[in-house]
């Protein structure tokens, strides 16, 4: 690979979201789940990798359990995956072997990503079906790496 920004092993490590937009067809772009996700994908060195973002202005259930309406507005403000991840060129591969969105496990998800810097991570989709919406959508999400822990 010539360009050594977009190294496969630059991106091993942990990553937290910083933003995330959403272009649905006919529509402005817009924030995708809140303006300010809580999200963390992580690429391990053996190919495993993990993303689960939230959205940050979600409320906590005020049942235990939750009644069905908490649960599904609880549902519809999480996104979860995990799998095997590989890279080929400007575009990584995700294997699924489990996700919040059933119809994807079992799937390949590719994403196009471009590193800016060491410490900023550029995420897009192809246009796909928003599975939040139905909608023809492109998704673009931006990460910075985690280098420490925050105090606590």
């Amino acid at each position: 690979m010539s360009d050594k920004s977009q190294d496969p092993q630059k991106l091993i490590g942990t990553w937290k979201q910083m933003s995330g937009m959403v272009e649905e067809e006919g529509q402005r772009p817009r924030s995708n789940l809140s303006t300010a996700p809580n999200g963390f994908m992580s690429f391990m060195a053996d190919g495993r990798m993990v993303n689960l973002t939230t959205d940050s202005s979600r409320k906590a259930a005020t049942h235990n359990p939750p009644t069905d309406e908490e649960a599904a507005q609880l549902h519809r403000t999480l996104i979860g995956y995990a799998g095997w991840w590989r890279v080929e060129g400007d575009q990584v591969f995700y294997d699924l072997d489990v996700s919040w969105n059933q119809s994807w496990t079992g799937t390949e998800q590719m994403r196009y990503w471009r590193l800016e810097g060491d410490d900023t991570l550029h995420v897009s989709t192809a246009p796909m079906i928003n599975p939040l919406t139905g909608k023809m959508s492109r998704f673009r999400l931006v990460f910075e790496r985690v280098k420490e822990r925050p105090e606590i």
